[in-house]
């Protein structure tokens, strides 16, 4: 056994992993959040958004623009995750210093295991953030989103 297979064997069974706690965690993901809600703003900015009577009469084409620009914001906000991801980091995890690595050691993880991440991370808030609070519990601090993208997030 080389010693690439021993590192990748000592990050499956987590002693040595410097994982980050969940306050860095929270951090990185509201930080993300922040940066997606500003760039939602200036969406919405550029389109307008609906009035009251807009909404009660129907919107027409202005109901038609909503849509689009939610529409347009969801798959921003996917891209984004998986993208920066499937690098490794997000604007968040790389202002307070955490990073993302697979669960065989191998950095950046890509971009398949990234959108497998973000899928994990909806389904983990689906049932009242079970997901998310799993983190809390587990010894590995993975949530549900880490355990079926088979990644880790440990400090830069």
């Amino acid at each position: 056994m080389d010693e690439a297979d021993a590192q990748k064997g000592e990050l499956d069974q987590g002693p040595e992993l410097d994982v980050a706690g969940v306050g860095q965690r929270l951090a990185s993901y509201l930080v993300d959040v922040i940066v997606l809600s500003v760039i939602y703003l200036a969406l919405v900015f550029v389109f307008g958004v609906p009035t009251e009577e807009d909404i009660m009469s129907g919107g027409g084409d202005f109901s038609t623009t909503f849509y689009a620009v939610y529409i347009l914001m969801v798959a921003i906000a996917i891209g984004y995750y998986v993208y920066f991801f499937g690098k490794g980091q997000t604007p968040g995890m790389k202002l307070v210093e955490i990073k993302l690595i697979r669960a065989d050691g191998i950095i950046p993880v890509g971009y398949k295991k990234g959108f497998f991440r973000w899928v994990g991370m909806e389904i983990s808030g689906m049932v009242f953030f079970l997901g998310y609070i799993w983190i809390l519990i587990d010894k590995k601090k993975q949530g549900w989103h880490d355990k079926i993208a088979g990644t880790y997030v440990v400090k830069a």
